[in-house]
């Protein structure tokens, strides 16, 4: 009988109480189970084979046999929802806790990691929220980067020191000082429909990207894209671009269909890369090993990510990107750059991100801060006074203090600014990030004990880009981040010349400015010395005080056993496509 089955006949037995010793006769038991005295001796077996209960029966006229039941009737259906979630059958186990979301919840935590189905590598996750359409060339916050990366192919790829790798080309070359950029794709390239990825539809993806306003200051200088030969794509370009190989590294230019750059709503996409979506829904995200791709196969044939509410993200096996880490001590805390065996036997991982959570002193806002008063809130919100603040709010997560935009930079240290005059009100703006919401309150709280009335209005991340386009940010404070991709070179370069944020705040003057700047690096400068060229760019900021620096967030990643030497992204998130079992 199927243990199904047996649950429906444990579940008149549970009313007789749990863990206690219960004096019954095989009688009384059919009469309770609704069925004959033979067949209540089976179930009685079964269910002792499994170790639900325990029944010691008694022979003779007036003997009473004992029943002690094991499991309550939730434990139980817990143990066999477990089950299924572990074989694939969601739907199954979700029936079982007769749809209760909260213990399904619970459940997909208690079960993440690998597993092996039918010969089948899967990997189980849960996150806090659901992804949005996973398509390159809208806007997309840092875990739905990540998850480009698993979708889609790049022309070619950047690593840390900004040096190029190759993927769906295998061979490029930069010509005529730096005017023209030539690659040569794979032969028999596919997308994950079967279509081909051939120099014609490098061609017009690109005519089509460079139609789009957030890709037209990137492009403004291409001057055309053209395919002599059917694996051959050659870009021009107006003035000289040295680092055009790391811009094309970029997940804003991962290769999709043209067909795909459109405003659809629908969450199934065609991507060129390690996995291809098979299902995208509000509470789960599924991916599939990509047969065809261009190098070697994944390890993990399956990934499932649930959407589980942040409150239900507790003791769980695999963590990405959450805070609660700080000075933990059982945490393996590294840079980007580090390369130590020993970190591939720890259970748990982190890195510092590259990339830093900072205030912006929004210059076009109508209640825009004089220099004496920046200079004394640059003092008030220095990293320390805001991490204890964090502390006293008890929302302390994992971060390092940050005295420059990224980690790798030499800090910036400024002198005590004497006390300024402020004005009796100041509006915070921030985007939908626990961290980033948790400095903007921290913040808040700082200007109340100063005697200033402050108001944090939340948005979305897409909404505060579209108020910055559209001269609709009106904020005295911007709480906001500024995170890399693993083309940090490239990403460090783009995230400077193309965050409208950012260029809002800082005033037209200064955007002036830093758009010639990095333009004459772009003309001048070969990819791999990107960081040592914008990091005087970025330090200005701060000296300037357009930028105060708080953190930089840790990211962890926590397994205990349940995947096999996996690394810790640049995002965050696990290597999923190198996790493998012995089993």
């Amino acid at each position: 009988m199927s243990d199904l089955n047996l649950l429906r006949y444990y579940a008149r037995l549970e009313p007789l109480g749990v863990g206690e010793d219960i004096k019954t006769a095989l009688p009384d038991i059919a009469e309770r189970l609704f069925t004959s005295h033979r067949h209540a001796r089976n179930l009685l077996n079964q269910m002792q084979q499994l170790e639900w209960l325990s029944w010691t029966p008694k022979v003779g006229r007036h003997q009473r046999s004992t029943l002690v039941l094991n499991l309550t009737l939730t434990d139980l259906k817990s143990q066999l929802a477990s089950k299924r979630i572990r074989q694939g059958q969601y739907e199954q186990a979700l029936s079982i806790l007769d749809d209760d979301q909260k213990a399904f919840g619970r459940l997909l935590q208690s079960t993440s990691g690998a597993t092996i189905r039918e010969g089948l590598l899967h990997i189980q996750l849960t996150y806090k929220r659901s992804f949005e359409r996973i398509v390159p060339h809208q806007l997309q916050r840092s875990s739905e980067r990540y998850l480009l990366r698993q979708i889609y192919c790049c022309l070619v790829s950047s690593d840390l020191e900004g040096h190029l790798k190759p993927q769906l080309a295998h061979h490029w070359q930069c010509e005529k000082n730096g005017h023209q950029w030539t690659f040569y794709l794979r032969p028999a390239l596919t997308f994950h429909n079967g279509a081909a990825i051939d120099a014609d539809s490098i061609v017009s993806l690109f005519a089509k990207l460079s139609t789009l306003p957030n890709y037209r200051d990137e492009l403004a200088h291409l001057e055309s894209v053209t395919s002599p030969q059917p694996n051959k794509v050659i870009f021009e370009f107006s003035k000289p671009d040295l680092g055009f190989g790391g811009l094309v590294s970029g997940v804003k230019y991962a290769i999709q269909p043209t067909s795909q750059v459109n405003n659809a709503n629908h969450y199934g996409v065609i991507g060129s890369g390690p996995f291809e979506v098979r299902e995208h829904r509000e509470d789960r995200l599924c991916l599939q090993a990509f047969e065809r791709y261009y190098g070697c196969r994944a390890l993990t044939d399956q990934v499932t990510i649930w959407k589980l509410d942040e409150k239900e993200l507790t003791n769980r096996q695999i963590q990405t990107n959450q805070p609660g880490v700080q000075d933990n001590n059982e945490c393996e805390y590294h840079l980007s750059h580090t390369d130590d065996a020993q970190l591939h036997n720890n259970s748990h991982k982190s890195r510092l991100e590259d990339g830093c959570m900072l205030v912006l002193f929004n210059q076009s806002s109508p209640s825009a801060l004089d220099d004496n008063q920046k200079r004394y809130l640059s003092c008030i919100f220095n990293p320390q006074r805001v991490y204890d603040q964090l502390k006293l709010n008890q929302t302390l997560f994992g971060c390092s203090k940050a005295y420059n935009i990224l980690p790798a930079w030499p800090p910036v240290l400024r002198p005590q600014e004497p006390e300024a005059d402020l004005p009796p009100h100041i509006d915070i703006a921030v985007y939908d990030y626990r961290a980033l919401i948790d400095c903007a309150l921290a913040i808040k709280s700082i200007l109340n004990k100063l005697g200033i009335e402050a108001k944090v209005s939340t948005y979305s991340y897409r909404k505060l880009y579209e108020m910055s386009q559209t001269d609709q940010l009106t904020e005295t404070l911007v709480v906001t981040n500024i995170n890399l991709d693993d083309n940090r070179h490239s990403s460090t370069f783009y995230n400077l010349y193309t965050n409208p944020v950012l260029h809002t705040c800082i005033g037209h003057k200064a955007k002036q400015w830093l758009i010639h700047s990095l333009e004459q690096i772009r003309e001048t400068t070969p990819l791999e010395r990107y960081l040592d060229a914008i990091e005087p760019i970025a330090s200005t900021f701060i000296h300037q005080y357009w930028v105060t620096p708080l953190f930089h967030h840790r990211q962890t990643l926590r397994f205990h056993g349940v995947l096999k030497n996996v690394e810790l992204t640049n995002w965050g998130w696990p290597d999923i496509k190198n996790v493998w079992s012995t089993d």
